[in-house]
Parts: structure tokens; sequence; C-alpha cells
């Protein structure tokens, strides 16, 4: 590594750097090395910026960690952005370049990289990643008071695990009073994002930012097309199974109808209690793990040493991710527990993601790490699914074997609840930045999402709920922060159920190839990738409809008493 050490937020020690890479002769024979080095000066900002960005997730009140953050995306983004698309156009000229095969699918990125960039974007970027950190910060402010005591909306959000419909209920309208006092604010926030989107797309000389998003995301692999085949598989083969189970849900709680305060609480029994501590939740998250794998178990024990940080708090970005840091090789997992099993099932998610980044460690140059979104979500979904015959205590999880089977249907309910709602946010994208005018309302949003919302989550009831219906977009960070990522969610949970079906058959088997497709990284289009860890990447209604009928086999499989 070039640059172990190097200060990212001081443009005067940065620019020298990329000045001599830009300066330096670049031959097909000096390019290897070249290369390398740019990879390894990418490297340390990448370290950097996630460092810098951890610090602004932990506390988004740390008013110094901000300022940091500040001057990362107002200074050095912008400098370097344009310092990397001036090497970009180096590399690129040298025509005479064979890529090998692990580095065609990077030059091929290069190009479509190259091609999109416009500096007249860089203060359009600047500007929608900070806020995209307001909204961070808005939603990681917010608390409920219950009994006396203030709590954080995962710590509130245990309440809807309640026995109780009362005390489900309660909470449920407390939550949703306090994302509906910030609702004017939000609605503020994201139409004022939307015009410096689309003036990215037309800076770019694309007519929509789906069409932008598209090269941006590097989608080589299927089209917008391919989108709606996949939202028409999940409402034909997806949504009745999803509203059957919802009427099983009913028939459980003894409901004629189910409220959206009815939908987290447990039918079989009192609600998993997997920790008490985060210490625990790590723990057993561990030795699950090493059932697994134990290179894998390996992996994760170097994340204990100061690269977690799980507990939910107050004034704590909102939700979870993995970030790598590859000048260290290590990995990093951010997330807000509070309790329950979604927290173990979130533990697992992204610990498939920092397995993704250390399993592609092995790849020389920065670009190659990881992958593609799509395959990284086949990463961390699968991973949930290759624990889950760990999850009793009898093989290093957290449960009775009684509880650990209802954990596991669980799990699988949740795909089939899930895919449903990714399609109602991914259509939303759609009509959003393809289809809405530009003059789009508040109003037009909640109306869309309602209309989608009722395609695709048929079964509950929202009778004199419209408000908080309607407002569901504003829930979902996603559309604020990452606009377009979450198809990815939907295409990862057909290829991570394919691995699953695989491991049913042979556990072992279906580790070691998800494994050797994780060391892959980045260097090989899509389909290849699903196809080294012996999957297919298909989304049509076949494909779906014969997934859909495995998991629901293995649900009653799980629930049938012996």
């Amino acid at each position: 590594m070039a640059y172990p050490h190097i200060d990212i937020l001081d443009w005067g020690t940065l620019q020298p750097l990329f000045d001599r890479l830009q300066a330096a002769e670049l031959t097909v024979e000096t390019a290897g090395a070249w290369l390398q080095e740019w990879s390894d000066l990418n490297a340390a900002l990448h370290e950097g910026s996630a460092q810098i960005n951890r610090a602004v997730s932990e506390n988004t009140a740390d008013a110094a960690a901000e300022a940091r953050f500040n001057h990362l995306v107002e200074d050095i983004v912008p400098k370097s952005s344009t310092a990397n698309q001036a090497l970009k156009q180096k590399f690129l000229a040298l025509s005479d370049y064979v890529p090998a095969a692990d580095t065609a699918m990077l030059l091929k990125r290069f190009r479509t990289e190259a091609s999109i960039f416009r500096e007249e974007n860089i203060p359009l970027e600047t500007e929608l990643v900070k806020q995209g950190n307001e909204y961070d910060k808005t939603v990681g402010a917010m608390t409920i008071e219950w009994d006396g005591q203030v709590e954080t909306l995962p710590q509130a959000g245990l309440h809807l695990h309640e026995r109780d419909r009362a005390t489900r209920e309660r909470a449920w309208r407390l939550l949703m009073d306090r994302f509906l006092a910030d609702r004017a604010r939000l609605n503020e926030l994201y139409l004022s994002m939307l015009p410096k989107r689309r003036q990215m797309a037309r800076n770019a000389g694309f007519s929509t930012f789906r069409s932008y998003m598209w090269q941006a995301y590097n989608r080589f692999d299927y089209t917008p097309e391919d989108c709606f085949t996949f939202h028409d598989a999940i409402e034909h083969e997806v949504v009745p199974v999803a509203t059957a189970l919802n009427q099983q849900r009913a028939t459980k709680l003894g409901l004629t109808t189910l409220r959206p305060w009815d939908m987290e609480v447990e039918t079989e029994g009192e609600p998993l209690r997997p920790f008490n501590d985060v210490r625990d939740l790590e723990a057993g998250v561990q030795r699950m793990f090493n059932q697994v794998d134990p290179v894998l178990g390996k992996h994760f024990a170097t994340l204990r040493d100061g690269f977690l940080d799980l507990p939910s708090r107050q004034n704590k970005a909102p939700g979870g991710y993995c970030a790598s840091f590859p000048v260290s090789r290590r990995a990093y997992i951010f997330m807000n527990a509070a309790g329950t099993h979604d927290d173990v099932q979130t533990l697992l998610h992204e610990g498939g993601h920092a397995f993704h980044y250390l399993e592609s460690a092995r790849q020389p140059l920065v670009w190659n790490l990881n992958g593609p979104m799509e395959f990284c979500e086949v990463a961390s979904m699968g991973m949930e699914l290759l624990a889950a015959p760990y999850l009793a205590q009898s093989r290093g999880g957290f449960y009775s074997e009684a509880d650990a089977q209802r954990a596991y249907a669980q799990k699988l309910r949740g795909i089939i609840t899930f895919l449903p709602y990714m399609a109602v946010v991914d259509r939303f994208q759609h009509w959003v930045y393809a289809e809405a005018p530009d003059n789009i309302t508040a109003t037009d949003l909640d109306a869309k999402w309602s209309e989608l919302w009722d395609r695709f989550m048929p079964g509950i009831d929202f009778t004199g709920l419209q408000r908080e219906k309607e407002t569901g977009w504003q829930r979902k960070g996603h559309i604020f922060t990452v606009p377009f990522y979450y198809i990815e969610y939907g295409l990862a949970e057909v290829g991570a159920m394919q691995v699953w079906r695989n491991a049913l058959h042979d556990q072992a088997q279906a580790v070691a190839d998800y494994r050797a497709a994780l060391a892959l990284g980045d260097t090989r289009p899509l389909p290849a990738l699903f196809q080294a860890a012996n999957i297919r990447f298909a989304f049509d209604r076949d494909t779906v409809g014969e997934l859909m009928r495995l998991v629901s086999g293995k649900i009653q499989e799980l629930t049938t008493p012996n």
C-alpha cells in the first residue's frame, strides 16, 4: 500500500500525489504499476472517508464530526472527483492497452463513469450528500416518550411485538405521530433534492434521472423493462402468498381484520428476545458464523476489535450498514440493536457484506473490491439464510429448538412480505424519476405511494390512517439518500433464495460456492457472479414462482408439529 498514512482533509497533501500520477509517463508496460499506485491513493481516500462517515453516523449531534464531514464533501470530494476524472481519461486514452480478465469489467466501468462525468454536477452532488445527511440527522434525533422514558425509534419499535393489542396500537401511533411531526420538513427536503437530481441528468445529456442512474450504477445486465417484469412476477407469484400469510396471521391472532400495528407481533408465542446486551448478540452471532464456516468466523472476529457499533442510542443515525477500510483491510458494521430477532438478522446480513469485502480483499485494485450492488446483497441476504440452521443454542445460536424453528420460519415469511414492499419502493422511484412531471408536489408523491401500496400490499386495513399510509415513502431512507438503490435487494433476494435452495441439499458446497463468488469481487459481469455461486440471474414468473413454492413448503415443514 503506497499511502498508508495521509491526511485526506488536506488537499495540499493530496494534490501533489494526483499531479504525480497525471505527469507520469503511461505506457502499456507501465500501466499495471501506475494503476496500482492510483488504486492505493483511492484506497487511502476511501478509508479516510469511511472514518469520517463513521463518526457522523455514530453521533449525528457531534459538531466536530459534522464539520469534518462537511469539509470532506464540500472541498475534498469535488477536487478528488475532478482529479480522478482526469486520471481516468489518461488511462482510457491508452488505446493499445488490452485488459486482463480481472480488469476488463473495471475498464468498462471506467468508460461509463467517464462518459457521464460533468464538472458542473460536482456541486450538485455535494449538496445532495449534505441533504442526505440532513435526513439522517432528522430521523436520528426522533424519539418518543413511553411511560416517562425517552426512547429511540428502534427502542420504541419493540412495543410493536407486544401481545397486548392496545399496547401495540399506542406504540404505532406514537411512532407515526413522530414522523408526521416532521412531515412538512421531509416534504421540503425531498422536493428540493429532485430538481438537483434532474439537473444532473440533463447536464450529462440524459432525458431522465433514471437513465442517468442506470449508467451511474453500472447496470449493464438488466433494463428498466426488466424491473417491470420483476414487479409483474412479484404481483402474480408473491402477493397471493403474502396475502395468504396475512390471512393466517389474522386467524392466529383471533382478528377479522389486520391493522398496521398487528404486523410485528409473534403469532406463535411471546416475542423472541435473543439477547439483553449487545455483547451477547455479538458473541452469539460469532458462534453462528463459526458454524457456517470457520474462515468466515475468523473474519467476524476481526470486526470485534473496534469495528462494530451495534446498540441503539439517541442521536445515532438510523438503519444499519457495512463499510470497508481498504488500507487497514478491515470491515465495519453499524446498526441500531434494541433486543429483537430482527437485530440478529441485521447483524447476519451486515456480516455477509463484511465477508464479501474481506473475501474480495485479495483483489489488488480497490475498484474490484466487493462487487456490483445486486451481488453485494446476495452476499448479505444469502448469509442470513446460510446461518438460519444455526439459530438454536445447541448449534451456537440463541434459542431453544422450538424457538429456533419459529425464528427460521419468521425469516422465510419475511422474504415473502419483503418482496412486495420492495416493488412499491422501486416502482415509486421509476415513477418519480421517469414519469412524473417536473412540478411534482408532495400530494402527488403521497397519492402514488398509496396507489402502489394498495397494488402490492393488500390485506392490511388502513381505514382512518390515510396520512400514515401515504407518507410511508418518507420512512424509507433509501429514497432520500441513495436514489434508485432498492431493486438490488429484490434481485439479490432471488439469488439468495437459490443459494439457500442449494444449501438445503448440500450446505458445505453451497457455502464453498458462495465464498468463491465473493472472492471474485467486481471482476465479472453480474450473471457470471451468480453463476460462480451456482445460481441464475433470473426474475421472471417461473423463477420467482418456483422459489415461492419452495419457501412456502419449508415454512409449512417448520411450523407443522412433529
